[in-house]
């Protein structure tokens, strides 16, 4: 797995707890699309529920693979889960900014068209990719997911092409182009050793829904929920 070069080294708390909450907090007015800044980086809120904010790295803030080999691999068991919630959490907050991290429990379902191998079972996650549905429900349904289970699963070129893909568009914190960014959810499955692979987001904000290989080297946008 291809490392970032720089972790970050110290994250910029946005959110303050205090013993007593209060209805004028500027805290409490996050809403959906506001931008905040994060040790460096902006993170874009993409929900808020139950006094809690989702947010994603606004932009691709480094290229990896998914997993160092092609095998049929889960969320669970992936190398880039063991990273995003060992070493870029570990070296990258402190403990007062972790506190603000809600560990949360994540579906990790089969794909919806392909049914692919590789689904796992439900993890408790920090740090986190979204999902194929996720990034559906918060950057906008246009029906196209659901309406992919009459397709045939033979069709592996078609990827979800609607109004909110430029929505969907992230661009490299490095390169400042845009590049394609991976998911959590399983893509197409066939034989182990040529198409286990992980969905994703073009680089024109098309969801992947076949996968791309695990092996290569995609963009990363950390999600976590935060408590406001």
């Amino acid at each position: 797995m291809k490392l970032p070069t720089v972790i970050i080294a110290t994250l910029i708390s946005i959110f303050i707890l205090s013993a007593c909450s209060t209805n004028d907090s500027h805290h409490s007015s996050a809403s959906v699309g506001d931008i905040v800044e994060l040790g460096g980086f902006d993170w874009r809120v993409i929900g808020v529920q139950d006094g809690n904010a989702l947010v994603i790295s606004e932009k691709i803030l480094w290229r990896s693979t998914w997993h160092y080999e092609q095998t049929v691999m889960s969320w669970e068991a992936s190398e880039i889960r063991q990273y995003l919630n060992g070493p870029f959490f570990d070296n990258g907050f402190t403990d007062e900014e972790k506190a603000l991290i809600i560990e949360t429990q994540l579906p990790n379902n089969m794909n919806p068209w392909f049914g692919s191998a590789g689904a796992g079972s439900d993890t408790m996650d920090r740090v986190f990719l979204l999902s194929l549905e996720e990034v559906i429900y918060y950057f906008g349904d246009s029906g196209m997911l659901s309406g992919l289970a009459g397709r045939p699963a033979g069709d592996l070129a078609i990827p979800i092409m609607d109004e909110y893909n430029e929505g969907r568009i992230a661009t490299d914190a490095g390169t400042g182009s845009p590049y394609w960014w991976w998911l959590r959810t399983p893509g197409r499955f066939v034989h182990s050793w040529v198409d286990a692979s992980a969905t994703a987001v073009s680089g024109g904000g098309d969801v992947i829904v076949y996968g791309l290989y695990m092996v290569m080297e995609g963009g990363v946008r950390p999600a976590m929920w935060l408590r406001l």
